[in-house]
C-alpha cells in the first residue's frame, strides 16, 4: 500500500497511532491506581471515540480534494465543470464533527451542482449528519421522548444532537420506512405454513388539536372525543399445525425444563403487520393508510411510545416514529438501513460511475 504524501493526511495518521498509545497508557495506569472497571470502562469508551475521530478525519482526508479535471463528461453525452475552488464539507458521524475540502461539478456557472465527487465515492448523506450517526440516534428516539433521547445519545457518545435535528431525522427516516413496507416482497409459496392467521386491534394516539381534527374517530357517537385518535395494527402470518393433547398443554403450564425438540411451537413465517391512521380524502371517502410492517403488541408498539405523559403528537411525526418501531419490531431494521442508503445514493450520486478512474491519496 502506497500513502501519497498529505501534510493533513500524515497528521490524521499519526493522531490515530498517539491515540492508541494513550489507550494503553490509560489501561496501564487505571489498572495501577486500582479505578474500578466502571471507570476503566468508561475511560477506554472515550478513549476510542477520540481514536475514531482521528480515524475519520484521516479517512476523509486521504480520499483527496475529488479534482477530476476540468471538465467531467456524463453517461448522458452531457459535460459536467469543475468548480473555481475546492468547498468545505461538514461532516457530522457518531465520533463528531469533521470537515474536509472537495470540488464540485456543475453544467456552468450558477447551476446545480451535480457530482460532488468525494461524497459519491464515500456514498454520503447530502446532509451533514452520516447515515450511521442518523441511524443510532433513531435507536434511542424509537424509545423515549426526543429530548431524553438526546441526552441518552449524548451520555454515550459524548456529543449533543438538537432535539429539532432528531425530530426531522425521524420524519425523513420514518417516511421511508413506509416506502419499504410497503415495497417488500411477497414470501414464496414453498416458504408458506400449514395456516394463515390474521390478526387486529387498536389504540389511541394523543394528536395535537390541528392535527386531530382531519383524522376521523372511529366511534360514531363520541360525546368528548378530545384528540386521540385510533392507531389500528393488522397483521397476517402464516404457520404450521401445532397439535397438542390437553396433557401436552398442562405439562407446558408447569414443568421447569425446556419442551422437547417435537413439542416445540413452529416459527411464524413471512409475517406481516401494518398500523393505520383513518383520513378522510377529498372526495368524501374514509380510507386508512398503512404506515409500517410491524410486529409485537398493540401496548408495545403504540402506547409505550406515544402515550407517554403529556405528549401531544403530530400526525406526521406519529406515523414516522410508528413506521421506525414497526420496522424495528419487525426485524428488518438492518435491511431497511441499507436499503434505505442505496435508494439515496441513486438519487443523489447518479453520476458517481464517473468514478472509476479517480485516483485517491492511498493506492493498493
Amino acid at each position: 500500500m502506497n500513502v501519497t504524501k498529505d501534510p493533513l493526511a500524515d497528521k490524521s495518521l499519526r493522531e490515530i497511532v498517539e491515540r492508541a498509545e494513550a489507550v494503553q497508557r490509560f489501561v496501564v495506569e487505571a489498572v495501577g491506581a486500582g479505578r474500578s472497571l466502571y471507570d476503566i470502562e468508561r475511560g477506554v469508551l472515550d478513549q476510542v471515540l477520540l481514536m475514531g475521530r482521528r480515524a475519520i478525519d484521516a479517512a476523509l482526508q486521504l480520499q483527496g480534494d475529488g479534482d477530476m479535471g476540468p471538465i467531467q463528461p456524463t453517461a448522458d453525452g452531457g459535460e459536467l465543470r469543475r468548480s473555481g475552488q475546492a468547498a468545505p464539507r461538514r461532516l457530522r458521524t457518531i465520533f463528531g464533527e469533521h470537515e474536509f475540502r472537495q470540488y464540485d461539478y456543475s453544467r456552468g456557472a450558477h447551476r446545480a451542482i451535480e457530482l460532488r465527487p468525494i461524497d459519491a465515492r464515500l456514498g454520503l448523506s447530502p446532509r451533514i449528519g452520516s447515515y450511521l450517526l442518523e441511524e443510532f440516534t433513531q435507536l434511542f428516539c424509537v424509545e423515549t421522548a426526543f429530548g431524553l433521547a438526546a441526552g441518552n445519545f449524548a451520555t454515550v457518545f459524548r456529543q449533543e444532537v438538537p432535539v429539532d435535528t432528531l425530530e426531522a431525522i425521524s420524519r425523513r427516516m420514518g417516511a421511508a420506512a413506509k416506502t419499504y413496507a410497503d415495497e417488500m416482497p411477497l414470501p414464496p409459496a414453498a416458504a408458506e405454513g400449514e395456516l394463515l392467521v390474521a390478526t387486529m386491534d387498536g389504540k389511541g394516539v394523543p394528536l395535537i388539536q390541528e392535527h386531530a381534527a382531519p383524522v376521523k374517530a372511529f366511534e360514531t357517537r363520541r360525546l368528548r372525543p378530545g384528540n386521540r385518535r385510533m392507531a389500528t395494527l393488522g397483521g397476517v402470518y402464516s404457520v404450521d399445525r401445532h397439535e397438542r393433547t390437553p396433557e401436552d398443554i398442562v405439562a407446558a403450564l408447569f414443568r421447569d425444563e425446556p419442551p422437547a425438540e417435537s413439542c416445540r411451537r413452529p416459527e411464524p413465517r413471512g409475517k406481516h403487520l401494518t398500523v393505520h391512521f383513518p383520513e378522510i380524502y377529498d372526495d368524501g371517502e374514509e380510507q386508512v393508510t398503512s404506515t409500517g410492517a410491524i410486529e409485537g403488541a398493540c401496548r408495545h408498539l403504540v402506547k409505550d411510545r406515544m402515550e407517554r405523559s403529556g405528549m401531544r403528537w403530530t400526525l406526521d411525526g406519529a406515523k414516522a416514529v410508528l413506521n421506525l418501531r414497526a420496522v424495528i419490531a419487525s426485524g428488518h431494521w438492518d435491511e431497511f438501513q441499507v436499503a434505505r442508503r442505496n435508494q439515496e445514493v441513486e438519487k443523489f450520486h447518479r453520476h458517481r460511475t464517473a468514478l472509476h478512474d479517480y485516483q485517491p491519496l492511498v493506492t493498493l
